[in-house]
């Protein structure tokens, strides 16, 4: 393996601008080797030289080309610079386990071995009674003896017998001390901090092998390549006296033999060498996490600059059949679409647009759930569709069909909304806070308080994307927390379950965090639009008091679905923590979180400011400009944007369009409504969310909303018995919306969900996932709708 290969795959990945610059000193060496052919030809420097000056430090800029000074001065930086980060990373993890080892001494509540020498030479004597193993009468340290006590029978044993006396300590600690539960939940706490701190340990000191490895080959590759001088007799003698393991790895070597001797008293009975053992086996799977990691962000690199796909092998019958299966799902929907279209379910020829929108509803539909053609170009081809059938209709009320050149302009309109700026706004801010590592030190923090259980870390997931849903819209808030949780996806196998859990927990729960607030959704703005129509509008308190119970009902019914359903636990035993980074905070960082957190509170003060902006979209150019204007992002980052999101998106816009246009979605309702004369409130409550549920599966949220709710309010003030409750029935209408989410097209988190892939390429859920837990966590959110609350939208007099 080529040592720029080995470098990639055996340097910390937090630490790998601090590795030699291996690549920068070869391009070094070939300009000089260059430089050397050219002199001895008799030759002049060539203008080819300037191609190597980029190449080059500014330091060796002033000179006449690349020289040996100049090398020497380079390797003299490089190993001045790895000389640097090794005492300052070897002084932090040595203070660290100096914090480790006082812990662990304050839960023992016995004195190291100087301390209890100090007190015995005070004049203690060892307790009458007290065997010398430091047992008291009735059994390992019965008595509880206290730490003046333990001091005494320590001072005076070996460090074997003294290891015994801390192993049966922790056999059986005193009472006094702490109870049972609370000693398991340290012990627990400290055990991740051991295997941390030994794998940290064993990270720097290969630091120091790998990087003398690459002095050796970088002087080799130098000596071979040139002749002016012998680099080996002249410069080695630093890399020697500088990176030698005698020299720098005694206190790594020591710290190391500590831990296992503590990790060897707590965990494992006093026996060293299992303890070695077991501390061993964490780093081994620690080590391959990290080469697969590395291996998986290679490839993501080669696919990004090479459009090189990776995909499992397949035989020929297997390919083969894939493609008919296909073929097949195509043919179906094209059939089933040619049949609708010639089947009028309302007659006449003025319903023709609503004929023809039922029919592309249903062939978008199945095109969407078979996945016959990708997800994106189904949305593609809608605005073609709408406009060639003619489902458009003249706004007025007239009935008058669109022409094509009037239906394209209006489906190009409906396309590009507020909403595709709002999702551009947040793919913007996750891609600075990820570029930045700066979701990465919040996924850090977030973990760090859940513990490492899949099932822990899966609802913190989920309830922090509730929240971020419920400040800063279900649209921004999915994005910004997949880029909280693609640390954890880069350590997983592709198509692991645990990474479809996450992904599917977070759309989920995006989606239900839609409820949560009146500035979540945009459907819920529409719904205090129409319940202020009394001119007395809801109260935040009163939606709060009904929203937040249902949120939080429907994402514990949802985290008990994804546990049911993919049981991350059994494929996964514990999440592995990402390591912090400890370098420090820079200006850009500052500046990224400034923009984000204006941007985020510009977006919750929307109703006060939107005199100024007019729509929450524009508000989405503030990250847009300030991260792309002052070289945050560039280019590349904006090429990398999930576009066909947005195209998944502008077609689901296009198609909401054309059911609101056509009048499908009011026939629809209107039908029902006539169905719910004389029937109870929550009977018309139930019958109205079904709608809902059933609609806006299918068709945008917002457009749903917007259609339904107008007609649900219409209903509920004309119910009978002089007890009217429009706006009971408006805010179940407007809850379902945002619970409705069993397809990929069903609101904007599904469809970012949809969109994630790992670095091979492909996609970590897909539509047979939505199936499986999408449609049963749409019914749960149904049935706590109907039920909690309902009787909280009684309870608060709506």
């Amino acid at each position: 393996m080529k040592f720029t290969h080995q470098l990639k795959f055996n340097s910390v990945p937090e630490w790998r601008e601090h590795y030699i610059n291996y690549t920068h000193l070869k391009k070094y060496i070939y300009a000089l080797a260059k430089k050397e052919a050219d002199l001895q030809a008799g030759g002049q420097l060539t203008d080819e030289e300037n191609l190597y000056s980029p190449l080059l430090q500014d330091a060796t800029r002033a000179e006449q080309g690349p020289t040996e000074e100049g090398f020497q001065r380079e390797l003299d930086v490089q190993l001045a610079a790895i000389l640097s980060f090794f005492a300052v990373k070897e002084a932090d993890l040595l203070a660290k386990v100096s914090e480790l080892e006082l812990d662990v001494q304050s839960l023992e509540k016995i004195p190291n071995r100087q301390e209890a020498s100090l007190l015995s030479r005070l004049g203690s004597e060892p307790p009458p009674g007290t065997p010398q193993g430091g047992a008291a009468p009735g059994g390992p340290l019965a008595a509880s003896p206290s730490t003046l006590d333990l001091a005494r029978m320590v001072a005076t044993t070996p460090p074997e017998e003294h290891r015994r006396v801390r192993v049966k300590f922790w056999e059986n600690p005193p009472r006094h001390v702490f109870s049972t539960s609370s000693l398991h939940a340290r012990r627990a706490k400290l055990q991740g901090r051991f295997q941390d701190l030994y794998i940290s340990l064993h990270d720097l000191r290969e630091y120091l092998h790998i990087n003398k490895e690459g002095f050796r080959k970088i002087i080799k590759k130098h000596d071979k390549l040139t002749r002016s001088v012998d680099l080996r007799a002249r410069w080695w003698p630093n890399v020697e006296a500088h990176l030698a393991p005698a020299t720098k790895q005694q206190e790594l070597d020591r710290a190391i033999a500590a831990l296992t001797d503590h990790y060897a008293v707590l965990y494992m009975g006093g026996d060293v060498s299992r303890a070695s053992e077991e501390l061993s086996h964490g780093l081994r799977e620690h080590i391959t996490v990290e080469r697969n990691t590395v291996w998986r962000d290679m490839a993501a690199m080669e696919r990004k600059y090479a459009a090189v796909s990776v995909k499992q092998a397949a035989g020929a019958a297997g390919a083969g059949r894939s493609s008919y299966i296909r073929w097949l799902k195509l043919a179906a929907s094209c059939l089933v679409f040619a049949l609708l279209l010639h089947v009028e379910v309302w007659p006449g020829e003025a319903n023709r647009p609503r004929n023809n929108c039922l029919a592309l509803l249903v062939f978008a539909s199945m095109l969407w759930s078979l996945e016959a053609v990708p997800l994106f170009v189904t949305s593609m081809g809608l605005p073609l569709l709408i406009v060639c059938l003619g489902v458009l209709v003249e706004p007025g009320g007239s009935g008058q069909r669109m022409t094509p050149q009037q239906a394209a302009p209006a489906i190009f309109h409906a396309m590009f909304s507020q909403t595709i700026m709002l999702l551009l706004g947040g793919f913007a801010i996750a891609a600075a806070l990820s570029k930045h590592a700066i979701a990465k030190q919040a996924a850090v923090a977030i973990l760090s308080r859940v513990g490492r259980k899949p099932a822990h870390v899966l609802l913190a997931a989920m309830f922090t994307a509730t929240f971020a849903s419920m400040w800063i819209s279900n649209v921004a808030a999915p994005v910004l927390c997949f880029g909280l949780i693609q640390p954890i996806l880069r350590t997983l196998d592709p198509g692991h379950p645990f990474a479809k859990a996450l992904v599917m927990g977070i759309a989920l729960a995006s989606n239900v965090g839609g409820m949560t607030s009146p500035i979540s959704s945009p459907q819920n703005i529409f719904a205090i639009e129409r319940m202020s129509m009394d001119g007395r509008p809801p109260s935040w308190l009163a939606w709060f008091a009904v929203a937040l119970p249902v949120s939080i009902a429907c994402n514990f019914l949802c985290w008990f679905l994804l546990l049911r359903v993919y049981q991350p636990g059994r494929a996964i035993a514990e999440v592995r923590p990402i390591k912090p980074n400890t370098d420090p905070v820079n200006g850009t960082q500052v500046y990224i979180v400034v923009v984000s957190l204006l941007t985020v509170a510009a977006w919750c003060a929307n109703t006060f400011l939107q005199r100024y902006t007019g729509e929450m979209g524009v508000i989405a150019v503030v990250p847009l400009v300030a991260f792309f204007g002052f070289d945050v992002l560039n280019k590349d980052d904006f090429n990398s944007f999930l576009w066909n999101v947005v195209m998944l998106a502008m077609g689901g816009l296009s198609l909401g369009e054309a059911v609101k246009s056509s009048g499908l979605l009011e026939a629809l309702a209107h039908d029902i409504s006539d169905l719910v004369t004389g029937l109870s409130l929550w009977q018309v409550a139930l019958i109205f969310s079904g709608l809902v549920l059933v609609a806006t599966t299918f068709i945008s949220h917002t457009v749903g909303a917007m259609v339904i709710l107008p007609i649900v309010q219409s209903v509920g003030e004309a119910m009978a018995g002089g007890h009217p409750h429009p706006k009971l029935l408006v805010m179940a209408a407007a809850l379902m919306c945002s619970g409705a989410m069993g397809l990929p097209v069903s609101g904007f988190p599904n469809m970012n969900a949809v969109s994630i892939e790992d670095a091979t390429g492909n996609a970590i859920v897909n539509t047979a996932d939505f199936l499986r837990v999408g449609v049963p966590s749409s019914i749960a959110a149904y049935g706590i709708i109907v039920s909690v609350g309902y009787v909280l939208m009684l309870a608060v007099g709506f």
